[in-house]
């Protein structure tokens, strides 16, 4: 089977608006700019260009995107993320035997190429990688059988959603627990926590 990775990112200049309390508008949108070039070579690592999806109506984060090689998907006007991904997964599986979707959002600063091999090579029909609070869905894995069909639940609870979803469908659901994939900057706690782990990893080790 072959993967896709879709991308969805919000317009970079209006993301991450629950870190506000932290970062002003200037700090929030170099903060997404960084994070979705993180992203794309991340996913690079796992996939050619062509196999890697921006999934977004934002030119800035298009441009990011174009410098890699990596499409765009635009989302419909005034559509939200389950929508988007539908419109984008619509346009991956057209016409194609069905690949295999790997949803990997802009906000997991310690994801890396090896651990989403990891989670891809758990295979099945849906797996999903739970955020450290355990109820959101921070990436979403979706075999062949699943990737035309399923239904995509992202929001509050998404965790009960996607496995909601995939019993009505009668497929496969596993769970991935990764300490480092299910850390996402979403709310101010998540950013503190970011950084001191990034201030710890760069302290000097005492001899």
């Amino acid at each position: 089977m072959t993967l896709h990775v879709l991308i969805p990112c919000k317009a970079l200049a209006a993301g991450k608006s629950r870190l506000a309390p932290m970062l002003d508008s200037s700090e929030r949108t170099a903060l997404c700019t960084a994070l979705l070039r993180r992203t794309l070579d991340c996913a690079l690592e796992l996939v050619p260009p062509e196999r890697c999806h921006l999934v977004s109506g934002d030119e800035a984060a298009a441009a990011c995107a174009s410098a890699r090689q990596v499409r765009q998907i635009a989302e419909p006007p005034g559509s939200g993320l389950n929508p988007a991904l539908e419109h984008a997964r619509h346009m991956v599986c057209a016409g194609k035997v069905a690949p295999e979707l790997l949803i990997l959002p802009i906000d997991l600063p310690f994801a890396s190429a090896i651990r989403l091999r990891s989670l891809v090579l758990v295979g099945g029909d849906v797996v999903v990688v739970p955020d450290r609070r355990g109820s959101g869905t921070n990436l979403l894995y979706l075999g062949a059988t699943a990737a035309p069909c399923f239904d995509f639940r992202f929001g509050e609870a998404s965790l009960a959603a996607h496995r909601a979803a995939a019993q009505e469908c009668r497929l496969g659901f596993r769970l991935h627990e990764d300490a480092d994939l299910g850390f996402d900057l979403d709310l101010p706690e998540d950013l503190r926590d970011w950084r001191a782990a990034v201030n710890a990893a760069r302290a000097p080790r005492r001899p």
